[in-house]
């Protein structure tokens, strides 16, 4: 027996494909929105640190779950498109959408495309933990974690996807433009740190 052209779901589009589409248009002009509200991110987190020289974003791409990063370009790959330093994960429009997606996650990384060589990534970790005892309020220490998982150097506390999602539909976003600024504002008091510990991973290459 032959099999069938259409399963279920794509013959209830068939029947309803100009509603689809319409809702296909609507949902492309979202995404188009999204992007420009990242920019405004971008804007706002370079004109409060400028020395973060290197970012990368990657809202809406659907082979991830949506990135947003700020680096240096003087740090393990600020040259590329996944430098190393301040990161929120998780991003993405269908992951917050979703109900069983993780949640959104805000990280410091070394980054995945460069050799590690000599990087002493445990040295590190504590180094960062270490500072954030002293740089940090109290309230603010509840929010970042120790990690040990890959390239994650540190991991902070992050918006939910509730919260988000709450905060991109009231009015003109401002508010979820706001909650990743104060995220990477948090993130950005380890820049000095970062300094250091990237200025002697350099130093200690071949």
């Amino acid at each position: 027996m032959a099999k069938e052209l259409m399963n279920e779901a794509e013959r209830f589009l068939l029947q309803h494909w100009e509603e689809a589409r319409l809702m296909e248009e609507s949902m492309e002009a979202v995404r188009n929105k999204y992007k420009e509200v990242f920019q405004r991110i971008v804007d706002a987190v370079t004109e409060a640190h400028p020395e973060l020289d290197a970012s990368a974003v990657y809202a809406t791409q659907f082979w991830g779950q949506g990135y947003i990063g700020f680096g240096r370009k003087s740090w393990p790959g600020g040259d590329t498109n996944w430098p190393s330093g301040l990161w929120m994960s998780n991003i993405r429009l269908e992951n917050l959408a979703t109900e069983n997606s993780d949640q959104p996650s805000a990280t410091i990384e070394i980054s995945s495309k460069v050799k590690k060589g000599n990087f002493d990534t445990a040295a590190a970790k504590a180094e960062l933990t270490t500072a954030t005892q002293e740089l940090f309020s109290p309230d603010e220490l509840d929010r970042a974690n120790k990690s040990d998982t890959g390239n994650v150097l540190l991991r902070f506390a992050a918006p939910s996807k509730s919260e988000l999602m709450a905060m991109l539909a009231d009015g003109d976003g401002q508010q979820f433009v706001a909650r990743f600024v104060a995220q990477f504002d948090l993130m950005a008091k380890l820049i000095p740190v970062l300094d250091k510990i990237f200025q002697q991973f350099t130093a200690s290459k071949p």
